[in-house]
């Protein structure tokens, strides 16, 4: 009996631990892009690359989907992929008021495990630090929060400690997010509004997760430059302390337009 019971309390305490860990795992929403339209009809569609799509299997439900046409906010969920042949997906098509077409191109975050999207806005105070507490503060399980229901990104901002709207956020609110030291290339912006350190000459932006078009702005902190070498539309040099925003025109060559 007692052998039993310790044997139970054991594989009781590995499955917490488990648990535990994979919370301290802070996981990344994956982007990619519908590489044909599609109508409201169809239940399989292709995407410009399937990984981290997961279809089901008999232990397991798949990836879920969310689709975004380009400069919108809110999307389409399509829940628990079935199969994947190639880059084709299908899954359950779910939208509220019944599915919609989408523009090729669109914007596709995939949701590795069904419980990486979210259902409401989170609200409160947070930690950068994944799977920590701090009084009632806890890391994100996972980066961007995305709300389903209406579309809208949060990020954990490590400048406010709060939650702080992403890329697509309906809310019109901006809050800094983490600090970006400037670089000989490319940059990924960490936000829709962050500061830039340094003074190297930057060619330009990666593209972050969740980003869908719309302003990205920095303040800078250093009198760093940029060039146009990669997808910025003219150079610019910052002045400490200006906001320096870019516009998004995803029809040109080179789509970032700056604000001086």
């Amino acid at each position: 009996m007692t052998k039993t019971f310790n044997r139970i309390f054991c594989l009781g305490l590995l499955a917490v631990a488990s648990v535990l860990s994979a919370y301290g795992q802070q996981n990344t929403l994956i982007q990619t892009s519908l590489s044909a339209a599609i109508t409201s009809s169809q239940t399989c569609f292709a995407v410009a690359s399937v990984t981290g799509v997961n279809a089901a299997t008999v232990t397991t439900p798949g990836s879920d989907l969310y689709i975004v046409d380009p400069g919108q906010v809110a999307g389409e969920l399509v829940r628990n992929v079935s199969t994947i042949t190639g880059t084709t997906v299908c899954g359950r098509r779910t939208s509220t008021g019944g599915a919609k077409s989408h523009a090729s191109g669109s914007m596709v975050l995939v949701a590795t495990s069904p419980n990486w999207f979210a259902s409401a806005d989170p609200v409160g105070a947070c930690s950068t630090t994944p799977g920590s507490i701090a009084g009632d503060k806890m890391g994100p399980f996972v980066t961007p929060v995305l709300n389903v229901n209406t579309g809208n990104q949060w990020i954990c901002s490590s400048v406010t400690g709060t939650w702080v709207p992403g890329f697509a956020n309906s809310s019109g609110n901006r809050g800094a997010t983490a600090a970006v030291a400037s670089a000989a290339g490319k940059i990924t912006p960490s936000g829709p509004l962050f500061h830039i350190t340094g003074t190297a000459a930057i060619t330009g932006f990666n593209i972050p997760v969740g980003y869908n078009g719309g302003p990205i702005c920095v303040v800078p902190d250093g009198l760093f430059t940029t060039t146009n070498a990669n997808n910025f539309a003219i150079a610019s040099t910052a002045v400490v302390s200006k906001a320096l925003c870019w516009t998004y025109e995803g029809a040109a060559a080179k789509p970032f337009f700056p604000s001086y």
